[in-house]
């Protein structure tokens, strides 16, 4: 069974994940303390939020060609990456779809979780754009 002390640095790693707006990924978060805490090791933060996911306290979410981000909202939801700088922020669609509740197939297996990322551009990359 994985150890499940509250440390310093895990706490560190939990205040850098829940005290943002978006999704940051393992080498925000340790740039982000590091600032503060010059002596926590990279190792360190990657190895507490392996921890924190492992706990079922944070959310890692799965991007194509980039790192894995992290978000402290468990509820199922979706997400966006932008596509120029690979921000990853929560979306909230118009039209919820349930899909815990609906047959998605015919394999036979029962949903137990879902992972949706759309992509797209970000307000900062589109000003970036427009401006130029």
């Amino acid at each position: 069974m994985k150890d499940k002390r509250q440390t310093i640095q895990k706490g560190l790693v939990w205040d850098a994940v829940t005290n943002t707006t978006n999704h940051p990924n393992a080498e925000q978060i340790y740039e982000r303390i590091v600032e503060k805490h010059p002596s926590i090791s990279r190792a360190t933060v990657y190895r507490n939020l392996n921890s924190l996911v492992e706990e079922g306290k944070v959310k890692r979410v799965r991007v194509l060609g980039g790192p894995d981000h992290f978000d402290h909202t468990l509820r199922n939801h979706y997400h966006i990456q932008c596509i120029h700088c690979k921000r990853v922020d929560d979306i909230e669609l118009f039209e919820d779809i349930n899909l815990s509740e609906q047959n998605i197939d015919t394999s036979g297996y029962t949903l137990e979780s879902y992972e949706i990322v759309f992509n797209g551009i970000c307000p900062e990359c589109k000003n970036k754009r427009a401006a130029q």
